[in-house]
């Protein structure tokens, strides 16, 4: 009988034994129990997530990949690789990984005709709970092989029958050896000449003259070069023309409105010349009424419609006579829709 007694005394004994040590293999070094979800989990390690490709010319490609690694226990699954923009492409060598097991992500950019400085990321989504959106960014510097200075020329406010001029200025890499072939526009208003030159700096005058249209305007100009990466360099170019009046705005929309709705719509007429004056001003159709109110250095002209307009569409215009010489009539265009 006591030997029974002794017999189960140590079986117990060794049943509590093998209850501790596997309770102590579930503690944590934070002293913390492991539950089942921690110990069995997967765990997505990067060796690098940042790649700087340092500076490039315009128009290369730039190419790398990620190498990561299942550092956990059970299996990873990368469920989505999405770029931050559509000139950046992401592809990852496989979905699943097993403990231990490494893959890549291969990303592609391509810059197009930008330059500068550049940061693009790729966002890698996985199990991982811990770090379920990786991060993964790209960054560097793109760089030109014929740089126009300025990019966009501003040729500001011009008086009608003046004439405008601007200096662009195109410098080289030297040890690419590129000439600067022509420079053309197709606006017949603009005119190019030639300035100083050395082997890797250009100048030329940008002349505009004589542009006999009031009012804004825009164009182009073409640099031509023997760069593969740069053959056509376009240079926009925009200003206005102004004569003795300016206003705005140039054309005056009432938009959709109900019929009966009290709508004011206001004109601003600026005298550029302080000699110049309006001398009468008419309205078509005659649905449409004005009232005159004096501003400093300008006036306001009031615009509504008459309650009684009928349904449909308003097609009309005001026009503003002067003693202007080079604006003697302004036609600003009237436009709307009544509704019922």
């Amino acid at each position: 009988m006591k030997q029974i007694k002794v017999y189960l005394l140590i079986t117990v004994f060794l049943f509590l034994l093998i209850k501790l040590g596997t309770a102590m293999g579930d503690i944590r070094k934070d002293g913390k129990i492991k539950d089942e979800k921690t110990i069995n989990k997967p765990k997505i390690v990067f060796k690098e997530q940042v790649y700087d490709f340092g500076k490039v010319y315009i128009g290369e490609t730039i190419k790398c990949t990620f190498k990561f690694k299942n550092d956990g226990t059970s299996e990873l699954i990368i469920s989505n690789v999405k770029s931050s923009c559509g000139c950046t492409a992401a592809l990852v060598s496989k979905n699943k990984l097993l403990k231990d097991e490494e893959g890549e992500v291969d990303v592609t950019y391509h810059p197009g005709n930008y330059t500068g400085r550049v940061t693009k990321s790729v966002i890698v989504s996985s199990n991982d709970t811990n770090n379920p959106r990786c991060i993964l960014t790209i960054t560097g510097e793109i760089i030109e092989e014929v740089i126009v200075n300025p990019k966009k020329i501003n040729l500001g406010l011009i008086k009608k029958g003046s004439s405008c001029k601007r200096i662009i200025e195109i410098k080289t890499v030297p040890e690419l050896d590129i000439k600067i072939q022509k420079l053309e526009s197709p606006n017949s208003y603009i005119t190019i000449i030639p300035g100083e030159m050395n082997d890797n700096n250009h100048t030329y005058q940008i002349i505009l003259d004589k542009y006999d249209y009031i009012g804004r305007f825009a164009g182009m100009i073409f640099v031509y070069t023997t760069s593969k990466k740069q053959e056509r360099i376009d240079v926009p170019f925009f200003g206005e023309v102004i004569g003795d009046v300016k206003f705005y705005p140039e054309i005056l929309s009432f938009g959709n409105i109900r019929k009966g709705q009290d709508i004011k719509r206001t004109i601003i007429v600026n005298f550029l010349n302080k000699d110049v004056k309006i001398e009468k001003i008419e309205v078509n159709p005659n649905i449409i009424n004005y009232v005159v109110s004096e501003l400093q250095n300008s006036k306001k002209i009031d615009v509504e419609l008459n309650k009684h307009i009928i349904t449909g569409k308003i097609n009309g215009n005001l026009r503003i006579y002067t003693n202007s010489t080079i604006q003697p009539v302004i036609n600003i265009p009237i436009h709307g829709n009544v509704e019922g």
